[in-house]
């Protein structure tokens, strides 16, 4: 008699089978565990660690709960990224597109920049590929990534006074990374992200991107605004011997990114700048360089707006070497001040699809490329 004629063995092999797809479920988590801690034990210069691992079999997901990435040699004392979770899945958009896609969203990740007097005190990320270790994680193509509630954080623990500033409230979307839909368009993917910073300040970016090059394109706008200049005192102490005693910044900026050559520019405008106080306490050379930094603030500030500002153009390629020209940053310095104020907004200046409408106007004994001014 076979097996299956008999229902007490079919009884037994299906229990059996239940039996083991349940084992191999409530296993299934440590084991996904063992390889993504394998994968992040093997870093160029960095080494990584997750405390958990959830598994959704009915959304095609794994969720990687509380990982931190640690720079190797014991020398920087915060993880460079840590995340409360990762929520790594299938996007099912895309499957009714005819993609096998995935979809990334980091949950209250926290990514640390840290500035010290050599390269083991230093953390920047910049030596290691990232790529490979998340295609190990994840071996098919991201076409959406997305942070919620994240930090950047920029640190000097070596300084006087120590550095600490941020950006909390972190959130990016990127959409349509592996150019699925809109195959003709030269810019197929969408960026959006936004933040608060350290001192009030409001973070907005939008751009355009093709990710599917090697050299990727885009064409990114940000605004910057409402920035308490009172709140950078330990970074302009540290690192340029004064502090604010008020003021506020906003930053503009464009960059357009084709095959690799770089147009665009940034434009810090700062209002209301107060350097000295003469009550405070310090001594005299202290005194006079604050007196000396103000001043120069005060001289080449727009009177009748409060505003000092200046626009730092930007040139060059991707692979080569990306400049600012700082003739052209100074002369800038002295337009705001004695011709016209710079506008605290974008000057839609910049064009991925044409170069930036340049022209030869002279200003004093310079002849300076200004770029739709505004």
């Amino acid at each position: 008699m076979s097996l299956f004629r008999n229902p007490s063995k079919k009884q037994i092999v299906f229990l059996s089978i239940i039996g083991l797809l349940i084992l191999f479920r409530l296993f299934l988590p440590y084991i996904v565990k063992t390889y993504v801690n394998k994968v992040l034990a093997d870093l160029d210069g960095y080494k990584g660690h997750v405390e958990d691992i959830d598994i959704w079999l009915i959304r095609g997901a794994y969720v990687i709960n509380e990982l931190k990435i640690d720079k190797t040699g014991g020398k920087v004392p915060v993880p460079f990224i840590y995340s409360k979770t990762i929520d790594l899945s299938v996007e099912w958009r895309a499957l009714l597109k005819g993609g096998i896609k995935a979809k990334v969203i980091f949950g209250e990740p926290v990514l640390t920049f840290v500035a010290g007097p050599s390269k083991a005190s230093s953390q920047t990320g910049a030596e290691t590929d990232w790529t490979k270790p998340l295609k190990k994680l994840l071996p098919i193509d991201i076409n959406r990534f997305e942070i919620h509630n994240g930090k950047i954080k920029y640190n000097d623990f070596h300084s006087s006074p120590k550095v600490d500033i941020f950006i909390n409230d972190f959130d990016l979307v990127a959409t349509n990374i592996s150019n699925l839909v809109g195959k003709g368009e030269k810019l197929p993917s969408d960026l959006t992200i936004s933040g608060s910073s350290i001192g009030g300040g409001n973070l907005s970016i939008k751009g355009k991107m093709n990710l599917v090059k090697v050299t990727p394109d885009a064409d990114i706008n940000m605004k910057f605004t409402s920035i308490k200049l009172t709140a950078l005192n330990d970074f302009a102490k540290a690192y340029g011997k004064f502090d604010f005693e008020s003021g506020k910044m906003d930053l503009f900026s464009e960059v357009a990114v084709n095959d690799g050559k770089v147009d665009g520019y940034i434009k810090p405008i700062l209002e209301n700048v107060k350097i000295l106080n003469w009550k405070e306490d310090g001594n005299l050379m202290q005194k006079t360089w604050q007196a000396a930094v103000g001043l120069t603030f005060d001289v080449f500030k727009n009177h009748p707006k409060d505003q000092f500002a200046t626009k730092v153009p930007l040139h060059g390629n991707l692979d080569k070497k990306v400049e600012t020209n700082v003739v052209t940053t100074i002369i800038r310095v002295l337009k705001n001040a004695f011709v016209e104020a710079y506008s605290k907004s974008l000057d839609n200046s910049v064009s991925f699809t044409k170069d930036s409408d340049e022209g030869e106007k002279k200003f004093l004994f310079f002849k300076v490329k200004e770029k739709g001014d505004k």
